[in-house]
């Protein structure tokens, strides 16, 4: 490389495409999270639930939000109804986040949506501004602790994530997947798994309409 990086320079590529509008936005997004991202018991969860309702893209319901998480880039963050997210997770939506209904996440799992190109020797990786790209969770999809679901893939519906496992594309419906990277070990229908909540309420649903 002809020259090292220098943090003006890392600066100048970061921000050359963030407008002044962004930027606050972005300060004003940081202040309210962390306002209510550590507080405790009932009055943490609800906080959290009315700050990520007023910052996210879109929220269908409840939210049960834990402690010490981070999100980034709220305002690109869409959820369902009854989303679970365990303490220690790291959630960048600078791409966008789709996350259905019934979605669980553990503890320490890494979803970002966004990409460091790394094609060429200039400029240093260091330097270079992320490319977003959307990750799509569907309904009824577990995400065991640990995990890492990396920038432009889609988790289909029922998909569950081994612990420690890093996804690097796209799953089967209703599949269980482990390893690094992951890879399909069996179908939940071989188990008779696939009866979720989702799965039930649907079911109970159908039961109702045709009494």
């Amino acid at each position: 490389m002809n020259e090292s990086p220098t943090w003006i320079s890392f600066l100048r590529e970061k921000l050359k495409d963030l407008s002044l509008k962004k930027l606050f936005y972005q300060e004003i997004e940081g202040w309210m999270y962390w306002s209510c991202k550590n507080l405790p018991g009932v009055i943490g969860f609800m906080s959290r639930n009315i700050v990520v309702s007023l910052l996210c893209k879109k929220k269908g319901g409840m939210i049960w939000l834990q402690p010490e998480i981070n999100l980034v880039h709220i305002n690109k963050l869409k959820l369902g109804s009854n989303v679970g997210i365990n303490s220690g997770s790291y959630i960048n939506a600078i791409g966008g986040i789709e996350m259905g209904n019934f979605v669980l996440i553990g503890s320490n799992v890494t979803i970002s949506s966004g990409i460091h190109p790394i094609d060429g020797v200039e400029p240093a990786i260091f330097c270079r501004p992320v490319h977003p790209k959307k990750i799509v969770i569907e309904d009824d999809c577990w995400i065991a602790a640990g995990a890492s679901i990396l920038a432009g893939v889609t988790l289909a519906k029922g998909t569950v994530v081994g612990a420690n496992s890093v996804v690097t594309k796209n799953t089967e419906a209703y599949s269980v997947v482990v390893g690094a990277p992951a890879r399909k070990v069996k179908s939940r229908y071989d188990e008779g798994l696939h009866d979720s909540p989702g799965h039930i309420i649907n079911e109970i649903k159908s039961d109702n309409e045709r009494k």
